[in-house]
């Protein structure tokens, strides 16, 4: 049942994280990953919320659905990697380096807000 979890809530996350990226892409359109930044920002936030949430007293298929399979599917370490390399390769090194410090920083910040604000 758990495997089951995991691959419902991974599947319904990667589709939300195309959707939002999108989204994002298609309304500023820019050549900054924003798209990819809000997924991964938005996730680190919502996991640091549901950890902080489940190491209270979630029911037994909160995890399993919502921390590994939808948050893990909605944020995308090898994608931020990938844009955040092609920008270098495409000579744009500042903009490269914008989204490397966008990215950790914040992430780590957001996770730590959500679990502040669960706890």
């Amino acid at each position: 049942m758990k495997i089951l979890l995991i691959f419902l809530g991974g599947g319904l996350g990667a589709i939300s994280r195309f959707a939002l990226s999108q989204a994002v892409t298609s309304l500023l359109g820019i050549r900054f990953p924003l798209g990819i930044l809000a997924c991964n920002l938005l996730g680190c936030f919502l996991i640091g919320l549901a950890v902080g949430y489940s190491s209270k007293s979630a029911p037994d298929w909160f995890a399993p659905l919502l921390v590994i399979g939808f948050l893990g599917g909605f944020t995308t370490f090898s994608t931020f990697a990938n844009d955040s390399l092609s920008l270098f390769e495409e000579g744009h090194s500042s903009l490269a380096f914008t989204n490397l410090l966008l990215s950790v920083i914040p992430g780590l910040l957001a996770v730590w807000g959500g679990l502040k604000i669960s706890s």
